[in-house]
């Protein structure tokens, strides 16, 4: 595993793992997991690394074992999402943030851009501006071609290799969720709990309704308490590749941070272990469907 604090020649965008033998139809995607941050980013950025970092999935591949995965194939970006957002569509560019005209067909009214969470993050949680000045335009392009390009060229080729060697794929997309409350959430109360678990399949779009029911029951059997597209029911990484009539199923899971680390120091916490054990019996589970 290279060092993903190091310089950023040597910290490649992504790291790829492909069973040793064909194993299961079963891909995982970790867009997330990254936690690099280059030094002439964080220099420009209105606040500091660990602050910066607190936007990441922290301990999500830890958590999947990603590195001791068998019979699974496997993406993780390794840039932080405070840097690029692969979970994005790449033309979902903010213009409150990038300099310049942006191209034609440029996603910049959706809901995530308009919120600050576009493939360039302008905000941390809560409005927090990351940038202390705008970006130019080919600053943007330069992230994309680095981060965002290479990690979607890398799922797309294990999507297809596991589609070749299986036929058919269930892709399940991991994910951590901040811990707290529903705060300004559709139909929830102002001080409603978030789940332990969200799993979201854009509303019976992505994936069969007994794929979703099965990894709920794994869960909701080790105690956790399970949610159903509600509040996240998926981002870009569903919404490109699950093609359910095509042979490809695809699952967001999300995982509440504060059953398995102190979000503030990112340190694990003695919780941790009750997580990792209900992961990965539904990696078993799914390794075996």
């Amino acid at each position: 595993m290279p060092d993903r604090s190091s310089p950023a020649q040597t910290v490649p965008a992504v790291d790829v793992r492909r069973p040793a033998v064909s194993g299961s139809g079963l891909v995982f995607g970790l867009p997330h997991s990254g936690a690099y941050l280059p030094e002439a980013f964080v220099a420009a950025a209105r606040y500091d690394a660990p602050h910066l970092r607190m936007t990441e999935d922290a301990f999500v591949d830890a958590l999947v074992g990603f590195e001791a995965l068998e019979g699974v194939w496997a993406v993780r970006a390794n840039y932080s999402r405070a840097y690029v957002d692969v979970n994005r569509h790449p033309l979902e560019l903010d213009p409150r943030l990038i300099r310049g005209a942006l191209p034609k067909g440029a996603l910049s009214q959706s809901l995530r851009v308009r919120s600050g969470y576009g493939v360039i993050p302008r905000c941390l949680s809560g409005g927090r501006e990351i940038h202390a000045q705008p970006i130019a335009y080919d600053e943007a392009v330069q992230r994309l071609e680095a981060v965002h390009t290479p990690y979607h060229r890398a799922l797309t080729e294990v999507l297809t290799e596991a589609k070749s060697a299986h036929g058919r794929v269930t892709l399940i997309d991991w994910h951590s969720m901040p811990s707290g409350t529903l705060k300004g959430a559709p139909g929830a109360a102002s001080s409603a709990r978030l789940a332990d678990i969200v799993l979201g399949d854009l509303h019976g779009e992505a994936c069969a309704a007994d794929l979703t029911a099965f990894v709920r029951q794994v869960f909701e059997a080790h105690g956790f308490r399970v949610a159903h597209n509600h509040p996240f029911a998926g981002g870009y990484t569903l919404e490109r590749y699950a093609r359910p009539h095509k042979g490809v199923e695809a699952l967001q899971i999300e995982l509440n941070r504060g059953l398995y680390m102190d979000e503030a120091s990112l340190t694990l916490s003695p919780q941790a272990e009750r997580m990792r054990v209900a992961v990965a019996a539904v990696i078993h589970g799914l390794k075996r469907r």
